[in-house]
């Protein structure tokens, strides 16, 4: 069957969206348009869309996406609230598998769903969520210290895997040269690295200064957005960068710098030299790699070394943007 135009009614949303999502215990009895939930703490809000990734994993991107954003603050995301919008005629197998995959991934961070909106409108050619997740501060966390010069950087996760995993999916002929074809379906099936909150949730805070991810734009716009909010300096070791080995090869066959790959799944922290040691020993425990990529400087410029050769951290364009999924 196919989804009808305009906002679901109730027996389609029982059916096909909340019996697959852990949802919030609302003690009054007529759902409407909002639901009620406990709060209490500091509350840190974030929003992402899910549009131009695959259309089978919107669902763990939909969680994914913000409750990674909350979790950067230092906070734990506890709530999510979805729209999800498509075009009229999106076949009902579309929102009952990636409802499906949502509440699992939800479940799997502690996240229950609040409430949202779910229907079929004329003008769109692809479906898209929208979310919004909402996360505490620890009763006992303390505001982080300020970022200073001499402070170091580290980079999480394997660095233009995001990238990687998109062409494994949309083009694999391309990822097929650098990759066997029985591992590059292994990496276009594999959603482990992108995981950001529980990586994130398993540190101590107590050495972080500050987080951020590497989404749009990759490393180089990450790097120059962290200089830019903290008013300092930056230099960028290339060669200590735990790089996606096999990124780097498609990028020289592409032509491509993997300095500008979006890389979610990857993220950097801020912390004070003698902090790293302690940070790195956490992030081994959760199997991801890590190193540190620079330090923050005084001079307000983002630079990097590469091949012992120092030169100003340039933006350029993001691969990820050439693509365009399709409703099929």
């Amino acid at each position: 069957m196919s989804l009808p135009k305009g906002k679901l009614g109730f027996a389609d949303l029982e059916r096909l969206v909340f019996r697959h999502l852990p949802r919030v215990n609302d003690s009054r009895e007529v759902p409407l348009d909002f639901t009620a939930a406990p709060a209490s703490g500091n509350l840190v809000v974030a929003s992402d869309p899910v549009i131009g990734v695959p259309l089978e994993y919107y669902g763990f991107f939909a969680v994914h996406y913000s409750a990674a954003d909350v979790s950067m603050s230092r906070a734990v995301p506890k709530y999510l609230t979805l729209g999800v919008y498509y075009p009229p005629g999106t076949p009902e197998k579309w929102l009952k598998s990636n409802m499906r995959q949502l509440g699992k991934a939800a479940r799997q961070l502690d996240i229950r769903i609040l409430g949202g909106h779910t229907g079929g409108y004329d003008g769109l050619t692809l479906p898209i969520i929208s979310t919004t997740c909402f996360g505490f501060f620890p009763e006992k966390s303390q505001a982080p210290r300020p970022v200073k010069p001499g402070d170091s950087l580290i980079a999480v996760g394997s660095v233009g895997r995001e990238t990687l995993w998109f062409l494994a999916n949309v083009e694999p002929e391309k990822v097929d040269e650098v990759l066997r074809r029985r591992k590059r379906k292994q990496v276009a099936r594999d959603l482990s690295q992108f995981d950001v909150a529980s990586v994130v949730i398993s540190l101590s805070y107590q050495e972080i200064l500050l987080m951020h991810d590497l989404a749009e734009g990759g490393l180089a716009t990450a790097v120059s957005e962290l200089s830019e909010a903290t008013d300092l300096g930056l230099i960028l070791h290339y060669d200590a960068i735990p790089w996606d080995e096999a990124i780097i090869t498609l990028c020289t066959n592409l032509g491509w710098n993997p300095l500008h790959c979006s890389s979610f799944g990857s993220f950097l922290i801020a912390t004070p030299k003698d902090g790293a040691s302690e940070i790195l020993s956490r992030i081994k425990q959760q199997n991801r790699p890590a190193a540190i990529i620079g330090e923050f400087t005084k001079d307000h410029q983002t630079l990097l070394d590469r091949d012992g050769r120092i030169t100003p951290l340039s933006m350029g364009h993001d691969p990820y943007k050439d693509y365009t999924i399709r409703l099929t």
